[in-house]
This record gives structure tokens, C-alpha cells and sequence, in this order.
């Protein structure tokens, strides 16, 4: 048996009948970043054989993710290639984390 529950009761609409839950329009940017990230998530996981979930955005692409030399490489020509960009061997040496990747792809692809 079903119980019936009178519609002004159901809380899982507003007034218009639309779900309560809603996402707030995001910013072009921020789904550009999130692109970039999943983009890197899944080159990431496929250089090193990881599940992408066991990837944050704070993780040290050396230290955390064991990443070798050619392997860094690899994942450099990857970006150059998917996001026709050249990033410069001098920003290279700064980078540390996924997300100093992410931002750095992001500036250099606007």
C-alpha cells in the first residue's frame, strides 16, 4: 500500500514545482577549470595507472602521485597537444600540485 501525501507536504518542490535544489549558474571559468581538471585526472590516471578519485587537486605530482621524469613529459605534450598551448620550461619548474597544473593550463589557453 502507498500513503498518499497531501502536495503541500511533499517539501520536495518550491511553489513553481521545480526541485528545491538547484545549482547556481556557474562562472565560464570555473567549468573551464573543472574541464581542465578532469581532462588531467584522466591523463593523470591512465600515465600512472591511479583512480582518478584518488586524485585531489592538492596532491604533489611528484611526492604524491610518484610521477618519473618521462612521465612528466608525457603529461606536458598531452596538455601542449589538447590544448594547443606551449608551457614554458620556466613555469614548469614552479609547479608542484594538480591544481598549480590546472591553473597554469587555464591561464596560458584563454
Amino acid at each position: 500500500m502507498s500513503e498518499h501525501v497531501p502536495e503541500n507536504q511533499q517539501g520536495d518542490s518550491d511553489k513553481k514545482g521545480e526541485p528545491r535544489e538547484r545549482t547556481p549558474e556557474e562562472n565560464p571559468d570555473v567549468k573551464k577549470k573543472d574541464r581542465i581538471y578532469d581532462d588531467l585526472l584522466s591523463m593523470v590516471s591512465k600515465l600512472i595507472l591511479i583512480s582518478p578519485t584518488d586524485i585531489v587537486p592538492e596532491s604533489d605530482i611528484i611526492f604524491d602521485l610518484g610521477l618519473d621524469s618521462l612521465q612528466l613529459y608525457e603529461l606536458v605534450v598531452d596538455l601542449e597537444d589538447g590544448y594547443d598551448i606551449r608551457l614554458p620550461d620556466e613555469d614548469l619548474e614552479k609547479i608542484h600540485t594538480v591544481q598549480d597544473i590546472v591553473d597554469l593550463v587555464f591561464a596560458l589557453a584563454r
